[in-house]
């Protein structure tokens, strides 16, 4: 499910530009518009029509298939955007995957089962273009027209849920599901071509709002702030700022996470912004990505401006007032709390021998995860060169590009040249010496890339992980 996700969300973040510019079109000279022109809002049909179905049909098709899925997957999308009464973004991002699976699969038969050799690339395009044949009449004599009925059908029961009162309860699922990097997955696999679809139709979506308001991390963020001291006190406020004009939400992610209790706070946010989003009937012309509040200005219709930023304001705040109750109950005295806990602990232990035992596997678990730290550090040792670095993360973009901004500016203030870059754990360059990614993601990134080097952060805005990774830089290109 959770490769699916990431499938979803890749073909979306990598046409986000198209999407965006579509959208300021809309937000500029549409009926919610600054300046309505009911000439240059022409361009808008034909883009959600058929331009954007074919271009995330064509991206689906090259992530699974690669150049010839992709090549097929656009004209079996295009046959579908032919017969669609509505907007084939769903059934493009349906479409375009299986297509490309399909042309894979067709490729690998030739390979193993072809007794000739020099006949592959004649018969390879030969089958890929019945392929594409026979799914182009199909889709556009039936397909079509089926997804159609789906996509109004679904349009009319999301707008049940808009309009009902339970709306604001999609942030406990939301909130937890982002603080465990499946934010991306949410906002480009699932809200975004909802969002895409809606906006078609009524000009705006509520579902651009609910994943990338940036109100309920600055809430925690401006808390920890408040809360912390010296370092600590200044990484959180480069995490603020990151965060909220930035737009790149994964910098709150480990705060939240040494502290798991405050996904509370995030959810309490999260569920008052929605409800102000949903009361005032508010929504974005397209979506934002990164999430910054930058974007939120720059999307919203004239009219939601006001509403949009006050939802932003009260989902900061809710989340900031639950944030310090939480901190001042977990950390108010670390000294003490870690020693009365250490107590209780103990008369626990001496109650319940199966905490015991429950305590010493959870002191033993400590033990490979320290050893695969030294593994890490041994395997980056054993790196010859380093001339390509790549940050990398679900998505490719957000908070792996600004890791990369980061070190790049690291590099240059120690005048070392390395090319370094950044990309989803998908698309990995097969020429990269090194890849750095969140400690989360390390078990994956290695099972993607198992013969390259993978070095973890805490976070991307860890400096003492910047430093020490620019010490191993030295050492090993010196």
């Amino acid at each position: 499910m959770k490769k699916l996700g990431q499938l979803l969300s890749a073909m979306v973040y990598q046409n986000i530009s198209v999407i965006i510019a579509v959208g300021i079109i809309h937000g500029i000279f549409g009926i919610y518009g600054w300046w309505y022109n009911d000439r240059i809002l022409l361009i808008v049909d034909p883009v959600y029509s058929t331009l954007l179905p074919v271009l995330l049909g064509y991206t689906g098709g090259r992530l699974i298939g690669g150049q010839r899925g992709a090549v097929v997957a656009a004209i079996v999308t295009y046959g579908l955007t032919l017969a669609s009464s509505t907007p084939a973004i769903l059934g493009a991002m349906i479409i375009g995957p299986l297509t490309g699976w399909m042309i894979k699969k067709v490729d690998h038969f030739i390979k193993k089962r072809l007794p000739g050799v020099g006949y592959e690339l004649l018969i390879g395009n030969v089958l890929a273009s019945i392929i594409a044949i026979i799914l182009t009449i199909v889709c556009f004599l039936y397909v079509g027209q089926t997804l159609s009925m789906g996509v109004q059908w679904s349009t009319k029961l999301l707008e049940a849920v808009i309009y009902s009162g339970w709306l604001p309860l999609v942030s406990v699922i939301i909130e937890p599901a982002k603080v465990f990097f499946f934010n991306n997955i949410i906002n480009f696999g699932i809200l975004g071509p909802l969002g895409i679809q809606q906006a078609k139709e009524l000009g705006k979506s509520i579902f651009f709002l609910l994943e990338s308001n940036p109100g309920p991390g600055l809430g925690i963020l401006l808390a920890y702030w408040l809360k912390t001291r010296n370092e600590q006190r200044d990484g959180a406020k480069i995490a603020s700022a990151i965060h909220f004009f930035g737009g790149i939400h994964e910098v709150y992610f480990p705060y939240v996470l040494m502290k798991p209790q405050l996904i509370i706070s995030l959810i309490l946010g999260g569920m008052a912004g929605v409800l102000t989003f949903q009361i005032f009937d508010v929504g974005l012309v397209a979506l934002p990505s990164p999430g910054s509040i930058f974007l939120f200005i720059g999307l919203a219709p004239k009219e939601d401006m006001f509403f949009i930023l006050l939802g932003v304001v009260l989902s900061a705040l809710i989340s900031f007032l639950f944030s310090i109750l939480l901190l001042k109950q977990i950390s108010d005295s670390p000294t003490e709390e870690e020693n009365r806990e250490t107590i209780i602990e103990f008369y626990r232990l001496e109650r319940d021998e199966r905490l015991v035992k429950s305590k010493m596997m959870e002191r033993t678990s400590q033990f490979p995860m320290k050893r695969k730290s030294e593994e890490v550090e041994e395997t980056l040792k054993r790196v010859k060169k380093i001339e390509k670095v790549f940050f990398v993360c679900e998505a490719g973009m957000g908070s792996s590009a600004m890791g990369a901004a980061m070190l790049r500016r690291k590099l240059g203030q120690v005048n070392l040249v390395v090319d370094v870059g950044n990309s989803s754990i998908d698309e990995i360059p097969y020429d990269v010496d090194l890849v750095i990614c969140h400690q989360k993601l390390l078990s994956t990134v290695q099972q993607a890339v198992p013969n390259k080097a993978c070095y973890p952060l805490k976070s991307f805005t860890d400096m003492k992980g910047y430093d020490e990774l620019i010490n191993h830089l030295k050492d090993i290109i010196t």
